[in-house]
Parts: C-alpha cells; structure tokens; sequence
C-alpha cells in the first residue's frame, strides 16, 4: 500500500473510527500508565453501538476486580479530523457492555449501546457509524484488505490527562491459519501483513479491536466493506486473527428487532 493511498484511505475511513483512553493505576501504586484500545462505530436499526474486541473489556473488567483504578476516559474522534484534541469525556460501566468472550474457539467481540450523550459529541466530531450497507464479509472478491487502528508503540502521555497516539492502517493478504491457531481458526480468519508495511506499523499490538476492511474497485472508483475486527497478532508470523464482523452485525440486528417485538 502506498503512502498517497495509505493517507487517502485513512480519509475515507477515519470518520468511523472512535478510539476509548484512559489511565489505569494498578494496586498499591501511585503510577498510572495511559492506554488508547482500537475502536469504531456501527448503526443498527437506528443505534450507535461502540465496538471492540471482546478481550480488551473483559481485561478492564478484571483489572477493576482484581484493584486497578481508571480514571480520565475518553472517547477519541481525531479520526475524523474533528478539532476536539482531548476528546469526548466518557463513563465506562462495566455492565453495560456486550461481551462474547470465548478465547478456546476464537469468538473475541464487544459492543455498547452509545448514549444520546455520546452520540452527539461524536457526531459533531464528524464521527459517522457504520450501517448495514457498508457491512461485508471476507469471502466475497475483493481488491485488498486493510486493518486500521492505533499500535500501542505509537501512544504517549504525559501521566496526567493529555494521551496522544496516531492511527495507521496496515495492508493484509489472505493467510492460512497458523498452527498454533487450533480451534479458533472455526470462527477466524486470518491475514498476513504485506511486504514493506513495517515502514507504516512494525508491531500490530494494540491494534486489537480496530476493524478490517475490504476494498472494492467500481466504476466509481475504490470502496469499502467493514468484513471484520483484529483480535489476536502472531508476531513471528507477521499473521493477525480477524473475527468475521457480520456475526456480530446480523447477531445485534436480530436481538434488538427481537426485544422490540416484545415491547408493550
């Protein structure tokens, strides 16, 4: 991927890319250290849903039991060009989140309903989720995928509220499962990082939860389908784990057509 194109894309998809900071403080001590997670947006029957891996939650919400502290959350829309350099202040609740947490057979989402709050700061931040008419899968013919999301060798901070890191996106191609892979490779599919990407991003860490999109050549010119979300890296191999991004969609679409038909 060349960098005029490397830049264009991040363009393109950037206005649906929302990232979540904060500083964790572990027990019995007084430093903090900052971290940025790999996010985005989706619509669904008239909802923004936040989504991201489901191992990152459920490592915060350990952290939280087991004595951790977290303070100045935030949800980044820098993506998108939006001039709100500190980002939208944020409450994570624990149990608001939908986990689907299953690290045996690879199901690794998660997702939370945004608040009207959140909602319009991230709009007016230029944030737009991404709807069903964007959604594809991995199977169909595509021109190139490409991760995107935030490595954490890129984030900094200055142990008190200002966190910065940089968005890159990354060129994959089509790889089989690595041996080590197992049962996972049932609900995963996974990608090599191409040839000379390291002078973009040479470690994918902290890139887990950002989506992976495929690109498409029409008479229009290029598109895009969101076709998954990175959630495991194979440094060795240079090979990420992707979960298919249309279980979630078509799993959250059913559950809210569901409680809706239920409704008084």
């Amino acid at each position: 991927m060349n960098r005029n194109f490397n830049d264009d894309f991040l363009k393109a998809v950037g206005k649906h890319f929302v990232t979540m900071s904060a500083r964790q403080t572990p027990p019995a001590s007084s430093d903090a250290n900052v971290f940025v997670v790999s996010g985005f947006v989706i619509l669904v029957k008239e909802l923004w849903f936040y989504v991201t891996a489901g191992h990152i939650i459920r490592d915060i919400q350990t952290a939280l039991v087991t004595g951790s502290t977290f303070d100045t959350w935030r949800l980044g829309d820098q993506a998108a060009r939006s001039p709100f350099d500190s980002g939208i202040p944020f409450h994570f609740d624990p149990t608001e989140w939908i986990v689907i947490r299953n690290e045996a057979v690879g199901l690794d989402y998660a997702a939370l309903a945004l608040r009207e709050l959140y909602r319009d700061g991230l709009r007016s931040g230029g944030i737009i989720p991404i709807g069903p008419e964007a959604w594809g899968n991995h199977v169909t013919g595509y021109h190139q995928w490409v991760l995107i999301g935030v490595p954490t060798e890129t984030v900094n901070g200055d142990g008190k509220t200002i966190i910065s890191a940089k968005l890159v996106s990354a060129a994959l191609k089509e790889s089989c499962a690595p041996e080590a892979a197992g049962e996972k490779a049932k609900n995963q599919f996974y990608a090599q990082l191409i040839d000379g990407s390291e002078t973009i991003v040479r470690n994918v860490e902290g890139m887990s939860g950002g989506p992976v999109f495929a690109t498409f050549k029409t008479d229009q010119g290029l598109t895009y389908k969101l076709i998954g979300i990175q959630s495991a890296w194979y440094p060795t191999s240079r090979i990420v784990a992707v979960c298919p991004f249309s279980s979630l969609g078509v799993g959250l679409q059913q559950t809210i057509q569901t409680l809706r038909a239920q409704e008084p």
